[in-house]
């Protein structure tokens, strides 16, 4: 990069007149940057969600552009202390106003492809106490595309969208996967707060569970929607239930819904889960990156 280039950069606050530029930069790729985009939309409107000013007051959105004309990176600032880059091709030591960025928030996480974050926390020169690795997938057929399962479902097997009335026969499930496959060795659960998010969940999220015989053995569903992309997560199969296609049969019903409503799904796992990982390349899914997740503290 060019010094006269370096000098161009420039980081700032996003306002409301940023929302079009922003809005556009992050439709672009969104299956990497959904995580940014449905943080900001949760305020938006379906089918056409949009960008609100109030969606980005209550946070801190920065922008990086070339001589204040196009948007080259941005950097979320979440109020949860979260903080999502997606970060220009240009060295960030070379703008000025990078220093007071660095020096502004105070982030307990950082999460995103993991070359953002690696730049990110470079530039800060912070180190996370706890780090977690995923790949991040997609289905590239395109929005429309079938699922097509190779085994059925089993006789009984029940795959339904779930309501606030299944809010607590879920949170059993909710709470051993934080503890199977979200928390790390410095955080400590809080069962209150997880029961808020999974109301919260089924209240705007899609969210399916699997019933047998009354009784709720799985569970599946999105914890980001974006403006043409959801964000797929918290896929739990009760231990004693694995291995019977259960969830298969709900990322079945799940991609259902998300492609008849003309959208396109994404999401991150642990390349060490590996039955995690058969599933989705089996429903369709590839590997397009490097995602991750670091934690500062609790």
């Amino acid at each position: 990069m060019s010094e006269r280039r370096a000098d161009s950069l420039r980081w700032r606050r996003a306002v409301s007149t940023d929302i079009p530029a922003l809005s556009a930069f992050l439709k672009m790729g969104e299956e990497r940057r959904v995580g940014f985009s449905g943080r900001l939309l949760r305020e938006g409107s379906r089918p056409l969600p949009t960008l609100r000013l109030p969606s980005i007051l209550r946070g801190s959105v920065w922008l990086a552009s070339i001589e204040d004309t196009t948007v080259s990176g941005a950097i979320l600032c979440h109020p949860s202390r979260l903080v999502f880059p997606i970060l220009p091709a240009e060295e960030l030591g070379g703008d000025r106003s990078f220093a007071l960025l660095t020096s502004s928030f105070q982030s307990a996480s950082v999460i995103g492809m993991a070359s953002d974050v690696a730049r990110y926390e470079s530039a800060r020169s912070i180190v996370p106490k706890a780090s977690i690795a995923y790949r991040l997938m997609t289905r590239p057929e395109g929005r429309h595309a079938p699922v097509r399962l190779t085994v059925p479902p089993y006789q009984g097997l029940v795959v339904r969208r779930a309501t606030a009335d299944d809010l607590d026969a879920l949170v059993p499930l909710q709470e051993a996967y934080e503890h199977e496959e979200v928390l790390t060795p410095i955080h400590v659960f809080n069962p209150a707060a997880c029961k808020v998010s999974l109301a919260r969940a089924i209240e705007r999220q899609l969210v399916f569970a699997a019933e047998e015989g009354g009784v709720i053995v799985g569970k599946a569903g999105t914890n980001a929607r974006g403006f043409h992309v959801d964000q797929i997560g918290g896929v739990y199969t009760l231990p004693a239930r694995r291995g019977r296609g259960v969830a298969a049969a709900l990322m079945a019903a799940l991609l259902a819904d998300i492609h008849a409503q003309g959208r396109k799904p994404s999401l991150f796992v642990k390349p060490a889960n590996i039955a995690a990982m058969a599933l989705y390349h089996g429903l369709g899914f590839e590997e397009i990156g490097d995602y991750r997740a670091d934690y500062f503290e609790t």
